[in-house]
This record gives structure tokens, C-alpha cells and sequence, in this order.
């Protein structure tokens, strides 16, 4: 059978499939950076530095010291998922069933990212994921620095202390207020405030409905009143915007929520790819069907503890 049927198929199925793949993953690129990498894992590294300058004699040169954050290895594996425009479909509605092969496979590689991603965050309570300083996301003991690495194994300063991303209070305004004057007494490694804006409210899609009261029906940065009174005072949270983390049985449970700098959750939340997002025309000897696959290789993870707030009531 002449083949000619399957010319110009590629690019109606790989538009679709871009498009497809964009509207999908483009929310959660709020809060997580995009990286393009050709080794076979990545480093996330947290922050560091030399700490407060201490006074100049006028003579003698005060030395840096530097202290150190840890490291979070990323190893991005490989995904794919092959489906045929058939030459039956084809010859009905050429242009509708590429499009439909292209949207399903880029659907397929956009959930399989975003499942992937909620399932960071959602894990964050367990102990058994751990981040490049020994612990889980969410927990009341990360190590402030490290004293360097033994390989790529970071052994934490115990001399430097620890700090707690990890409460366990009720969504509600007070709540947010406590996480966020916590956050605001977290350090770098090197000893520095953290100047971070934790003005993003992560919630499960059970608590919608809160952050709709908390932040305003469409989480607009306006002047909001307090929900939990009913004087005229203005909510102390009036800024805040929120995100639904939460999909089938991925993400947080019902009670889980968090809160969060954005900006600096890109810093160290990171999608990275070995290979983005593609679809690629298959051979086969069926000359009654086109195939076409599509493919990822990417990895999630965490570098840094103290952009987020994770709260796990019982």
C-alpha cells in the first residue's frame, strides 16, 4: 500500500503534543525551576556563604571561612508511551486524529511529570525521602550547614544547630501567621537572615475551600478581611495567593498543607531534564498505521528545607 498518507502527519501530531504538554505542567512552574542537563544526575545545592563581615583593624585581613548547605543528587530516568494514527481515522479526519494522538501523548507525558512532582511534595512527610542533608522535606531537625562531603555524603555542623519546617497546626489565618514568623527566624548555613516572602499557600483540594476564604474567591493580592472575626480589621494574610497540591491519590492529604516563597521555591525545587518533553515518529512495517512515541527523561527534587513550611495536623 502507497505510504503517502502518513506525510505531513508529524508535524499536525507533535503540535498537538507540545501544546497538550504546556497546558498541563504550566502550574506547577510556579513554584518549581526548569533545568536542561546533559550528565546523568544533577546537583541541587543549597545555599552558603561567608557570613557577617567582622570590623577591619586597618592592617590585618579578616579571611573567609565558608559554610556550607548540602547537596541533592538528581537522577532523571527515562518514560515513554507509543500510539498509532490509524490509516482508517486518518483518511476520515486526518488533521482531527493527529491531533487527538498528539494530545493524548502529551497529556500522558505531562501527568506522568506532574504526578511525579506532586509526589515529591506530598512525600515530604516521609521519612524514608530523604534530602541531601538526611532528612525528609518536612522535618523538625534539618541541619543548618554542613562540614563538607565524605564523597557525595554531606555530614551535617551539629555545631551550627538545626531548624524545624514542620508544624502541625489547622489551616487557618493565625496558623499561616505562626509559619510565617518562623520562617522569617530561619538562617543561611553562614548564619544570615533568610529574606524570604512566604506568600503562597500550598493546600490539598480538601482545603480549597479555606484558602478560598483565607486568600479570596480568585487569590488576588487585594486588601482582604480577617475570616476568622467579624470586626473590620484587615487580614493579616491579605497577599496571599493558593495552589491546589492534590490529584487522584498523589499530593497532600486533607488536612496537609504548606506555605511558601515561590521565588525561591524555583531555587531549589527542580524538574530536570536529560531530554524534554518530544514526540517521535516510530518505523513499522504496517503500512495501515503511523506510529508515534512519546518520550521524557527527567528527575524531581529538593535542595533546601527553608523556603517552605509544611504543616501535617492529626
Amino acid at each position: 500500500m502507497n505510504t503517502a498518507w502518513k506525510t505531513d502527519n508529524y508535524k499536525f501530531v507533535g503540535k498537538a503534543f507540545d501544546y497538550a504538554y504546556a497546558n498541563r505542567i504550566n502550574k506547577l512552574l510556579g513554584i518549581m525551576g526548569e533545568v536542561n542537563s546533559n550528565s546523568i544526575d544533577y546537583e541541587i545545592t543549597a545555599s552558603g556563604g561567608y557570613g557577617e563581615m567582622p570590623v577591619y583593624n586597618g592592617s590585618d585581613l579578616n579571611e573567609a571561612t565558608k559554610m556550607r548547605g548540602f547537596k541533592t543528587i538528581i537522577t532523571p530516568q527515562e518514560y515513554s508511551l507509543t500510539e498509532a494514527v490509524a490509516y482508517k481515522q486518518a483518511k476520515i479526519d486526518k488533521s482531527g486524529e493527529c491531533r487527538r494522538v498528539g494530545e493524548y501523548l502529551g497529556d500522558a507525558a505531562a501527568m506522568t511529570v506532574y504526578i511525579h512532582a506532586l509526589r515529591v511534595i506530598g512525600g515530604a512527610f516521609d521519612g524514608n525521602k530523604l534530602g541531601g542533608d538526611g532528612k525528609s522535606w518536612a522535618a523538625t531537625d534539618h541541619p543548618v550547614a554542613s562540614k563538607g562531603s565524605n564523597g557525595r555524603i554531606f555530614v551535617p555542623d551539629e555545631e551550627a544547630g538545626t531548624f524545624s519546617n514542620l508544624i502541625t497546626d489547622t489551616l487557618s489565618v493565625s496558623a499561616i501567621t505562626s509559619a510565617q514568623s518562623l520562617a522569617s527566624r530561619f538562617v543561611t548555613p553562614d548564619g544570615l537572615p533568610v529574606l524570604q516572602d512566604m506568600n503562597l499557600l500550598l493546600v490539598s483540594p480538601e482545603l480549597e475551600a479555606e484558602a478560598k476564604k483565607i486568600c479570596g474567591e480568585n487569590a488576588k493580592f487585594r486588601p482582604l478581611r480577617n475570616p476568622e472575626d467579624n470586626t473590620n480589621a484587615a487580614n493579616p494574610v491579605g497577599d496571599l495567593q493558593y495552589m491546589v497540591i492534590g490529584g487522584g491519590k498523589d499530593g497532600f492529604t486533607a488536612k496537609q498543607w504548606a506555605i511558601c516563597d515561590p521565588v525561591l521555591m524555583k531555587r531549589i525545587f527542580k524538574l530536570v531534564y536529560i531530554t524534554r518533553p518530544k514526540v517521535l515518529p516510530s518505523d513499522t512495517e504496517n503500512p495501515l498505521k503511523d506510529l508515534y512515541t512519546g518520550y521524557v527523561d527527567f528527575g524531581i527534587g529538593w535542595g533546601d528545607a527553608r523556603p517552605i513550611i509544611f504543616s501535617n495536623p492529626n
